[in-house]
C-alpha cells in the first residue's frame, strides 16, 4: 500500500523564500542557526511571527529532503535551477505530487500532449483512491483546494504555463551533477543541457 498520502498543500512553491533559506544555510551551515536569524529578522517577510515560524517549518522541511550540493545550487538562485529543484523538495515532501509527476506528468510529455487538465487531476486521484483509502474520506472541497495548490505549484515551478501546456525542462549541468537520477525522474520532458 505505501505511504499515506497527505494532501493538505499548506503553502505554495515558496520559490524565493526557499532561494532566501538556502543562501542563510550557506552563510550559517547549521539549520538551527537559520531558524534563530528568520526569527530575528523576518527575512521571509511575513506579517506575523507565528505565519514566519509555519513558513520556515514548511521550507525547512522541503529543504532537509535535498543533499547538501541541490542546497548549494538552490543558493546561487538560477531561475529555471530553482524551479526544479524546489519542485523535486515537493514531490519528496509529498508523494501523491511524486506520483502525480511520475503517472501524469512524464508520460503526456513522453506521448506528445501539450496540456494537462482537471480531468487528468481527477482520474488520477480516483484511481489512488483505489489503493490509499484515506483518500476516500477526503472532502469535496480538500480535493478541490488541493487540485488548486498542485496546478498552482507547477505554474510557478515552470512545468505548466497559465493555460496549463506543459513547458519542456531544459536540466542544466549544476542541477544535474548535484542530483541522483532517482530526482532528476521528477522533472518531467527533460531535456539535459
Amino acid at each position: 500500500m505505501g505511504n499515506q498520502y497527505k494532501i493538505g498543500f499548506a503553502r505554495p512553491a515558496l520559490l524565493r523564500e526557499t532561494v532566501l533559506v538556502a543562501q542563510a544555510f550557506e552563510r550559517h551551515r547549521d539549520w538551527n542557526l537559520v531558524n534563530a536569524q528568520i526569527k530575528r529578522d523576518n527575512p521571509l517577510q511575513t506579517r506575523t511571527a507565528r505565519s514566519s515560524e509555519i513558513m520556515a517549518a514548511e521550507i525547512l522541511k522541503r529543504l532537509s529532503l535535498l543533499n547538501d550540493l541541490q542546497i548549494e545550487v538552490l543558493a546561487e538562485d538560477h531561475y529555471p535551477d530553482v524551479n526544479q529543484l524546489v519542485w523535486i523538495a515537493l514531490c519528496k515532501q509529498y508523494p501523491f505530487i511524486a506520483d502525480f509527476t511520475i503517472e501524469v506528468l512524464v508520460p503526456a510529455h513522453l506521448s506528445g500532449r501539450q496540456k494537462i487538465d482537471h480531468d487528468d487531476y481527477g482520474y488520477f486521484f480516483n484511481s489512488k483512491a483505489d489503493w490509499h483509502p484515506e483518500l476516500e474520506a477526503v472532502s469535496d472541497k480538500t480535493r478541490s483546494n488541493a487540485r488548486q495548490a498542485l496546478f498552482q505549484m507547477m505554474r510557478q515551478c515552470d512545468l505548466l504555463n497559465g493555460t496549463n501546456q506543459l513547458i519542456p525542462q531544459m536540466i542544466s549541468s549544476a542541477v544535474q551533477n548535484c542530483s541522483p537520477e532517482t530526482d532528476l525522474a521528477f522533472i518531467p520532458g527533460a531535456i539535459r543541457l
